[in-house]
């Protein structure tokens, strides 16, 4: 994940601001924030960071079920690497401070920053009450960098939680679409194995560990499974196979526009092949100060 930049990111931030604000893609992001509720209420909260939140997916979730708890006097900080996503998320806040939704005034609370995951030296430690990383700290070039900063920050009593995916079975659609193109057109293979880009992250055990060796402590690991039913293959692997996210464009590599286009057609016959049904698989970590 080393060669994933911030412009990388940002060539993403209009895509990931479309997405549906609700479907199989939340339901991890859901647990996460249900789990760090359940350890310690967002009642408590002092000040609540998101730590790679893209356009502001994960505390708009966070505000629609949890803003009544939260105190008007608490912090929300909605953090991302990429200058792009941290825009989409000062757009999301104007938008939704103004609205005539429930929990619309704890939007005020709300401030968007650009951070690094790894760096978080714009706060102090002992400073936040609830820190999370929704399907970002596996990512990171060093994710126990990332973890140790979290730490830091965390007060004691806090909670951290963070997730990251075990299996994503719409990309692994993608490589074996991806490998089929390339073998019948005698293009050179060019596959990406996501065991290999996952490692530990991937399963529970590995995920207990990373945040206990960060200091973390009452550490508990979860799977979290959910079916992604497709209603339309067509637009679907349209969607999936032109999307300019880094993971995308890792599996596709140096491919050409034409034999993108068999890629496509490979990849909606793949999916309907599996009932037009791909299943996911989550890992969430979850610990405390």
């Amino acid at each position: 994940m080393e060669s994933i930049t911030k412009s990388d990111w940002d060539r993403t931030a209009s895509e990931y601001s479309e997405l549906p604000r609700d479907g199989p893609l939340l339901i991890p992001c859901m647990r996460l924030l249900e789990s760090m509720h359940s350890t310690l209420s967002f009642g408590s909260a002092t000040t609540i960071i998101d730590i790679g939140g893209g356009p502001g997916t994960a505390v708009n979730l966070l505000i629609d079920n949890y803003g009544y708890e939260i105190p008007p006097q608490a912090q929300v900080i909605a953090t991302d690497y990429s200058p792009a996503m941290v825009k989409a998320t000062q757009s999301r806040i104007e938008t939704e401070k103004t609205s005539d939704k429930k929990n619309a005034t704890c939007w005020g609370q709300v401030q968007a920053m650009t951070v690094d995951a790894q760096d978080l030296s714009a706060f102090p430690s002992n400073s936040a009450s609830h820190l999370m990383g929704s399907l970002v700290y596996f990512m990171l070039p060093d994710p126990p960098k990332g973890l140790q900063e979290a730490f830091r920050v965390l007060g004691a009593g806090g909670v951290f939680a963070c997730t990251s995916w075990s299996q994503v079975q719409w990309m692994e659609f993608l490589n074996q679409a991806v490998q089929e193109v390339r073998r019948a057109t005698g293009s050179e293979l060019h596959s990406v194995d996501m065991r290999s880009v996952l490692k530990h992250w991937g399963d529970t055990a590995g995920v207990k560990e990373e945040l206990e060796s960060a200091g973390f402590r009452h550490v508990r690991s979860e799977y979290i499974e959910f079916d992604w039913h497709v209603e339309d293959p067509r637009a679907f692997a349209l969607t999936i196979c032109k999307s300019p996210n880094p993971g995308t464009q890792m599996v596709l590599g140096d491919l050409s526009d034409d034999k993108l286009d068999c890629v496509i057609e490979h990849y909606e016959r793949i999916l309907k092949e599996h009932g037009n049904v791909c299943k996911g698989v989550a890992v969430l970590g979850i610990g405390t100060k």
